[in-house]
């Protein structure tokens, strides 16, 4: 998977968008024609997961020692194509983009 960093940094008083939906966009218009596929927020602490999607458990919030942890890039790259991450480190948000 290729990684983007988009590190958006301010002189002044004005601040980037830290809005999911906002970046989403911004993302898409970038690289189109790809498509968010899946999200990770780090300072929310919530994810777009395909297995909860399912009624399943959540395997990628589980200990880095637990046998049933699945990486949610990996887990994104099976099962949505994904294959570009770009990481927001303003924002504290990935999106992965397919």
């Amino acid at each position: 998977m290729d990684n983007v960093t988009i590190d958006i940094q301010s002189d002044g008083g004005a601040r980037a968008s830290e809005t999911i939906a906002d970046l989403r966009n911004a993302s898409e218009v970038l690289f189109f024609p790809m498509k968010l596929v899946g999200f990770w927020d780090h300072q929310a602490g919530m994810h777009l997961c395909p297995q909860e999607e399912r009624r399943q458990q959540c395997p990628h919030t589980l200990p880095e020692n637990d046998p049933a942890r699945v990486d949610y890039a990996t887990a994104l790259q099976r099962e949505r194509g994904a294959n570009l991450e770009l990481t927001f480190p303003h924002a504290g948000v990935v999106i992965y983009l397919s």
